[in-house]
């Protein structure tokens, strides 16, 4: 990105596993997690490897990135290992994937200002999250 390396096929499992587990630990029962980002689908990997998470919503601004991982980097979003999820990380029945700008995303959801006679989206759009991985 920008003449910047952010990613190489060595080093995923670490660097994903020191991404998410330490903040997923800290918390005692994390049921709703947010990623920012991810778009590899390498962190919403190793947040369903926890059985409390509920729910997992991962905003990624290029849909194209997510289905090029998908196509060249399977193994960094297969949570096929994973019991009762699925092959492909994002068709995990706890995965909520959002194709939008998150910080928008965020803002119209939990920015100050959005009183209750403006919310727009399904109301569990606007339950805070346990923890946000970015």
């Amino acid at each position: 990105l920008d003449g910047v390396k952010q990613s190489t096929l060595n080093g995923d499992a670490g660097y994903h596993e020191s991404l998410v587990h330490p903040g997923m630990f800290a918390h005692d029962h994390p049921k709703r997690v947010a990623i920012i980002g991810g778009g590899e689908g390498a962190t919403l990997r190793e947040v369903l490897k926890h059985d409390t998470v509920e729910k997992c919503t991962m905003v990624e601004i290029d849909e194209l990135m997510v289905m090029t991982s998908h196509k060249y980097l399977k193994e960094w979003s297969d949570c096929s290992d994973i019991v009762g999820s699925a092959e492909w990380c994002v068709d995990d029945p706890r995965a909520d994937v959002r194709y939008e700008d998150a910080v928008a995303w965020f803002i119209d959801r939990f920015g100050d200002g959005v009183a209750e006679a403006e919310k727009k989206f399904h109301e569990d759009d606007y339950v805070p999250f346990d923890v946000i991985i970015m």
